[in-house]
C-alpha cells in the first residue's frame, strides 16, 4: 500500500499552522493541527519542584516553568530520578525531581506528567517504567522470534517496547537505535542531578516527526512539504535514518497553488469539524463530543431502498462502521465512544457488524478496543487519549489566533490616542 504524507502550512487556522496529513489509496487517513516550531511539550523532560501534594487525588502538582504546572500521579514514585539525593521514596513539597510530559492539557485540566521515561525512536520505545522486553501485538510470533535474538536479556535498567515498524529494519539498524536511545537515557539521568530547577532536560522531537515514527517506510511512498524549514529537518532526518533514498522527500515551491489548496485541506478540516456526516447510501452520522464521551448516531436519513428492512439496515450498518472507523481516526476521537447503530433483530447481523468493526479498528496505531453491543444496539469502544481531538486543535489555534488579533487592535487603538 502506498501512502503519502503531507505537511502544509494552513494560514487561514494561523500563520504558524502546519497540518500533517496521512493519505492512504483512496482518503486521507490522519490529520493533526500542529505548530511549525521545533520541540514540543508533549515528551519532553523537565526538573520540576512539586509545590504540594494532594492525599485524596493521590497526585502531585510540579512546576516546570514559570506559570506553567503539571499534574502527577504518585504511582511508581520510588523509580523516580531526583535532583537530589533521598533516604526515602516519599515524595515531599519542595522536592525536585525528573519529570516528562506524557498528555497534553485536555478540556481545561493541566498537562499529565510521570515519574517514568519513555524515548521513542523509529523502531521501539526505551521505558524506565519496567525492565523487560515487550512487542507491539501486531508482530506476528516468527518477527518476534527473529527480534528476541537482537536484544539483550539481562543487566538491563530499563526497558524496551518493540514497534511494528521493527518488523523492515535489520539486526544493524535495531542495535544502533537502541545504543542512540540508552546513551539518551544516560544523559538525562546524569542531567537530571546537575541542571537547576525548571531546566528542560530534553526537547522532544516536533510532533510531525512523531507521526512519521508510526508510518511503515513499506508503506510510504512520498512526503510533500511547502515550509522550507520542516523540509531542511525531514532531510536530515532521513539522512540520520539512512532513509534517504527509500522514500521521496519533496519540497513544494508552487506559490500561485498553495499546497493547502491542492489538497482541499480547507474543505477537508471543515467537513472533520462539523457534527454530520452524510453516507453514500442516503444515510447519515451525528457525531458529538462530550466532556464524558464520544456519541455517534447512524441515521437512515433520505435512504430509499428496496431490500427488505433488516437487509437494508445491516447494509447501512456496515456502511456506517466502515466511515466511523475512519472518522474517529480522523478526527483524533479518545475516551469512551458510544455508537447507537439502527436496530437489528438478527443475532447474527448484530455479532458480524460488531466483528466489522473490530476488523476495521484493528489498524488503528491507536490502540482501540471494540468491547460490546447492548440489547439496544449501543456499541462501547474505548480509544487511548493520546492527544487532543482535532476539535480542540482547531479551537486552540483560534482562540490564540483571536488573543492576537485583540492584542493588535488593543495597540492600535493606543497609538491612534
Amino acid at each position: 500500500m502506498s501512502k503519502k504524507f503531507v505537511l502544509a502550512s494552513l494560514p487561514t487556522v494561523r500563520e504558524d499552522c502546519l497540518a500533517a496529513v496521512l493519505y492512504g489509496e483512496q482518503r486521507a487517513e490522519e490529520l493533526q493541527l500542529l505548530r511549525e516550531e521545533s520541540g514540543s511539550l508533549l515528551g519532553s523532560i523537565y526538573v520540576g519542584k512539586v509545590e504540594k501534594i494532594s492525599k485524596n487525588m493521590q497526585a502531585a502538582f510540579v512546576r516546570i516553568g514559570a506559570g506553567q504546572n503539571v499534574y502527577l500521579p504518585l504511582e511508581h514514585i520510588a523509580q523516580a530520578v531526583f535532583k537530589t539525593r533521598k533516604k526515602d521514596a516519599v515524595l515531599r513539597a519542595g522536592d525536585e525531581l525528573l519529570v516528562q510530559i506524557e498528555k497534553e492539557p485536555m478540556k481545561g485540566k493541566l498537562p499529565r506528567a510521570a515519574v517514568n521515561l519513555h524515548f521513542p525512536g523509529r523502531y521501539m520505545v526505551l521505558t524506565t517504567a519496567e525492565h523487560s522486553l515487550c512487542f507491539s501485538r501486531k508482530l506476528s510470533g516468527a518477527e518476534k522470534q527473529r527480534l528476541r535474538a537482537v536484544f539483550p536479556q539481562k543487566d538491563m535498567d530499563y526497558g524496551v517496547i518493540v514497534r511494528t515498524n521493527a518488523r523492515e529494519a535489520s539486526a544493524g539498524e535495531l542495535e544502533a537505535e537502541l545504543g542512540e536511545l540508552s546513551g539518551i537515557l544516560r544523559r538525562v539521568r546524569g542531567q537530571g542531578a546537575t541542571r537547576t530547577c525548571f531546566s528542560c532536560v530534553w526537547q522532544s522531537k516536533p510532533l510531525w516527526v512523531q507521526e512519521l515514527n508510526r508510518i511503515p517506510f513499506a508503506e510510504l511512498e512520498e512526503i510533500v512539504t511547502d515550509v522550507p524549514s520542516v523540509f531542511e529537518n525531514l532531510r536530515q532526518y532521513l539522512d540520520e535514518k539512512n532513509l534517504t533514498g527509500t522514500v521521496s522527500l519533496r519540497l513544494y515551491e508552487d506559490r500561485l497553488l498553495p499546497l493547502y489548496k491542492l489538497y482541499s485541506l480547507e474543505t477537508l478540516l471543515e467537513g472533520l469539524l462539523r457534527e454530520k456526516v452524510w453516507l453514500k447510501s442516503g444515510g447519515f452520522l451525528m457525531i458529538q463530543q462530550t466532556e464524558a464521551f464520544v456519541a455517534v448516531d447512524v441515521n437512515t436519513g433520505r435512504y430509499m431502498g428496496k431490500k427488505e428492512a433488516e437487509e437494508a439496515f445491516y447494509l447501512m450498518n456496515l456502511e456506517a462502521a466502515r466511515e466511523i472507523a475512519a472518522q474517529i481516526r480522523l478526527r483524533q476521537l479518545s475516551g469512551m465512544i458510544l455508537i447507537d447503530f439502527i436496530n437489528m433483530k438478527d443475532e447474527t447481523k448484530r455479532t458480524a457488524l460488531l466483528e466489522e468493526l473490530r476488523r476495521l479498528t484493528a489498524s488503528d496505531p491507536v490502540r482501540t478496543v471494540v468491547v460490546d453491543m447492548t440489547p439496544l444496539n449501543i456499541v462501547e469502544m474505548t480509544r487511548t487519549k493520546e492527544r487532543k481531538s482535532l476539535q480542540e486543535q482547531a479551537a486552540a489555534f483560534r482562540g490564540e489566533q483571536e488573543q492576537r488579533n485583540d492584542t493588535d487592535r488593543s495597540e492600535a487603538k493606543q497609538n491612534i490616542v
